[in-house]
């Protein structure tokens, strides 16, 4: 990636990660395309921008006509956050997904049942935070897979504890880092949309009841995490069992803070919470109601993590999960 591109070009460049449609994101490639420095050193870049503008647009007239080519997988962002389950054929991928997002995707006994992405939402508490079940990686991949690895905001990688979990993970490494993207366990993942990348990521180790042994699992969760960094969850799609352990880590690691919002002299609004990011501030809130609302902005009380209730905090305040504020203007 040109280390000089500007400012402006980062914005559009968020704008196309928190883009909901597809002529959203085409916008916001067009605007990186417009403030990027023409030069040599962004030729690559520019033409890796036009091309992904060229595939968006065929998928939107295809979309308006009511096709089904298979040129792009678009999928549209919704809910608290966005998660990509990854793994090999007969992991349980989608029966993981059946049993979180009570759906009723097709499986089998044999491999390669899913061969397109499928979307489910998953409740979690009060909100909801969207699932995409994926084809199985295999030596020869679609490389549409790794755009909606790219565009995800956590990956979970699912390992059958009926194989090999090491060998099997080491595999999808493999197969991930040839695309330029490396997993974590900790910290903020990346959304670079070219070139190498680094994604957030947890381990669910399933098919729980078919594990080996107590000691096996204990060996799994060390060298996973020694090794890699990464936390694992041992569960057991097809009887339920350490789902919802594994809700609440998904809604961790998503490092995602819910907020609510009330009227001076009414009650709160105890349902659909404004999502904002770990360290988002009172400002930001505001902001993310309405652009234009942050610029009229005095002041702000909040319930929660105040030291007391209806404290008055200025606009930098850094929110909890689960306040509620009460904006001033």
């Amino acid at each position: 990636m040109p280390a000089n591109l500007p400012p402006q070009y980062f914005e559009a460049e968020k704008e196309y990660r928190n883009a909901k449609t597809i002529e959203e994101k085409i916008q916001a490639l067009r605007k990186m395309l417009a403030v990027m420095p023409k030069h040599k050193g962004t030729d690559k870049l520019q033409a890796e921008i036009r091309a992904k503008i060229s595939k968006l647009q065929e998928e939107l007239e295809n979309q308006k006509k009511g096709k089904r080519t298979g040129a792009h997988w678009y999928i549209k962002k919704e809910g608290a956050g966005q998660v990509i389950l990854l793994g090999l054929p007969n992991s349980g991928k989608t029966t993981l997904v059946n049993a979180l997002c009570n759906t009723n995707f097709e499986t089998a006994d044999y491999p390669f049942t899913t061969q397109q992405p499928h979307a489910a939402m998953m409740d979690f508490e009060d909100i909801k935070i969207q699932l995409i079940d994926t084809p199985p990686l295999k030596e020869e991949n679609d490389y549409r897979i790794f755009e909606l690895i790219r565009n995800a905001d956590l990956l979970a990688i699912v390992l059958s504890l009926e194989g090999d979990p090491v060998l099997d993970f080491t595999f999808i490494e493999e197969k991930l880092s040839e695309r330029n993207i490396t997993l974590k366990g900790t910290g903020t993942g990346e959304y670079e949309l070219f070139g190498p990348i680094t994604k957030r990521a947890i381990i669910i180790l399933n098919k729980l009841d078919l594990a080996k042994d107590t000691k096996h699992l204990e060996y799994l969760e060390n060298h996973f995490k020694e090794t890699y960094g990464i936390i694992t969850f041992p569960l057991s799609a097809l009887y339920g069992t350490g789902t919802e352990e594994v809700k609440k880590e998904i809604f961790k690691e998503l490092d995602i803070i819910r907020v609510y919002t009330k009227e001076p002299g009414k009650q709160p609004v105890l349902e659909d919470p404004l999502i904002l990011k770990k360290g988002s501030t009172v400002l930001d809130a505001a902001r993310e109601i309405h652009k234009d609302f942050e610029k009229k902005l005095k002041y702000a009380k909040v319930w929660g993590s105040t030291k007391f209730g209806g404290q008055r905090v200025e606009r930098d305040y850094k929110l909890q999960d689960r306040d509620i504020v009460e904006f001033h203007i």
